[in-house]
Formats: structure tokens, C-alpha cells, sequence
């Protein structure tokens, strides 16, 4: 019986020590994981707080003027009869009827069906020469009396829009927007970079957008036009923006255009970065001037 008794007890305790020693191996992997956990979580958030940090800080914005979209207005729906080129800007009464003020009319008031809009440009239509009644708005390309009436507001100007245009407005405007990147940032890659203006004009709201490498046809650049080869040309995606660098982005407005008086949203932002927003009060619309509010 003591025997017995014995050889429990011997087994029991090495039982014991090898529930010891398992414990002991756990824990040891369970403390080695907790510690990798916490490196790879403090890493992240490094990174994180790193690219958070990332922020371009617009100094000025500057009027460059109209870009080189035009509209070619024609009376019939199969581009043919008598017809208008009307460049960017805007055309109701006299103007409208004789777009290149040679004091001989092109256009006839309630009389046209189709038009023709260079690619990447915008076209209001209107109704009254006044620039009341039905509205359609319109992007690049040949558009007959079918798109007038579907993009028309309200739909097929309540009946039709054949022969009812008396004014219409010929979108596009170039801006030039200065800036750095702000205190903090790290680099930044010249692709992540995209500004986004939105404007309010009735009967319509929009918005003009893209990156500031694909702000074709125009682009950005160093102050000094080069690029961070020192090369004169514009940044293309994986060129690296740093501390110090002060850069022109040059764009084209197809949507938004500035009247007197109206105010837009600029907005900058960055991929996995910060976001950063500013006003533009168009209280002159002459070349040069800087728009940026400042209050």
C-alpha cells in the first residue's frame, strides 16, 4: 500500500512539474506576442501619424482667363443651316446673335436645333435671351435636338426644345493655385496630390476636379517651371514633393465658371493625408488677380 502510495505521489508530481513547465513555454509565447503586437502597433500608428501629417497649404490662386473652348451652333438638328462659333463666355440679345461683334448677325434667335462642343468644355443653353425660361446644360461633343431635350431642365423644356434657344453661356476658365507643403509633412508624391473646386450657379451646381499631374492640358510645375529633376517639365505621378518646394498648378475650369461677385470652394487634398479647404471671392475678374479669400 505505501508502495502504491509512492508511486502516485511520483507520478502526481512529475505531472505537476510538466503542467509547470507548459505553463512556463506559454506564457513565454504569449509575452513575445503581446510585445510583436505592441511593436507592429506602434509602427502603425508612427506610419499613420505620419501620413496624417501630410498636408499641402495653399498660398494664392490667381485669374489666368478664359481657356479655348468654343461652340459652333448650328439651325438644323443635322448640323446644317446657318451657324454660330461662339468662344468662352457669355451670349444673350446682340451678342448672341453676332458672337464675333463684326456687326453682321451669324445667329437667328428661336432657330436653333444642334451644336457642336470642343471636348472638355461645357455649354448652358437657354431659353429667353435674358437667360430665363428652360436650360440645358451640355459637355464636349455633336449634340442634336435629342440631347437637348434629355439634359434640358425641366426635360424637353416642357414640350420641346426645338428652335427655342435664344442665349446660351460657353464654359471654361483657367486658374493658377500656388503651394507648399505645410510645416510637418513628410514627402509627398506628387500623384496623391488632388484639388477639387465646387461652385453654386443657377440652375446648376458642380463641381471641377482632378489631380495636379493630370490637370491636362495643363499640369504642375515648380514656381520656376521645372520639375524636381530640375528639367522643364511638368510632374508626372512618383516625382516626391518636399519641405521647401513651392509649386504652380495650372488648371482648366470646365464646369465652374467665375462671375462677379460669386464665391467657389477650393479644396486640397491629399491620398491618405490631410484634407484642407479655402474660399475663392471673385470680387474682380482681371487677369491676375488673386483670389484666395482671406478674412
Amino acid at each position: 500500500m505505501d508502495k502504491e502510495s509512492a508511486s502516485i505521489g511520483i507520478g502526481a508530481m512529475i505531472v505537476f512539474i510538466a503542467l509547470i513547465l507548459v505553463a512556463a513555454v506559454a506564457s513565454t509565447i504569449i509575452i513575445k506576442s503581446v510585445e510583436d503586437l505592441q511593436q507592429k502597433g506602434e509602427d502603425t500608428t508612427s506610419d499613420t501619424r505620419s501620413s496624417l501629417s501630410n498636408k499641402m497649404t495653399v498660398s494664392s490662386v490667381y485669374l489666368q482667363g478664359d481657356t479655348d473652348c468654343e461652340a459652333q451652333l448650328f439651325q438644323h438638328n443635322g448640323f446644317g443651316g446657318w451657324s454660330a462659333t461662339y468662344p468662352v463666355g457669355t451670349y444673350g440679345g446682340g451678342n448672341f446673335l453676332d458672337p464675333d461683334g463684326d456687326g453682321t448677325n451669324d445667329a437667328v434667335s428661336d432657330d436653333a436645333t444642334s451644336i457642336i462642343i470642343d471636348a472638355g468644355c461645357e455649354v448652358i443653353l437657354y431659353d429667353g435671351d435674358d437667360f430665363s425660361g428652360w436650360s440645358a446644360r451640355l459637355g464636349g461633343g455633336n449634340h442634336n435636338l435629342a440631347d437637348i431635350n434629355a439634359n434640358a431642365r425641366p426635360v424637353n423644356c416642357g414640350g420641346s426644345c426645338n428652335d427655342e434657344i435664344s442665349a446660351l453661356k460657353v464654359l471654361g476658365y483657367k486658374i493658377q493655385i500656388h503651394m507648399t507643403p505645410a510645416a510637418g509633412s513628410g514627402a509627398i508624391s506628387a500623384g496623391d496630390i488632388h484639388w477639387l473646386v465646387t461652385c453654386e450657379s443657377e440652375p446648376f451646381a458642380g463641381y471641377d476636379t482632378d489631380s495636379i499631374v493630370s490637370s491636362a492640358p495643363y499640369g504642375a510645375s515648380l514656381l520656376d517651371g521645372t520639375n524636381t529633376a530640375g528639367l522643364n517639365a511638368n510632374f508626372v505621378d512618383s516625382e516626391l514633393i518636399e519641405q521647401g518646394m513651392n509649386l504652380k498648378v495650372d488648371i482648366g475650369l470646365k464646369i465652374c465658371y467665375p462671375d462677379d461677385g460669386d464665391n467657389m470652394k477650393l479644396t486640397i487634398a491629399i491620398d491618405g493625408g490631410s484634407t484642407s479647404y479655402y474660399t475663392l471671392a471673385f470680387r474682380s475678374l482681371d487677369i491676375g488677380t488673386n483670389v484666395l479669400f482671406s478674412p
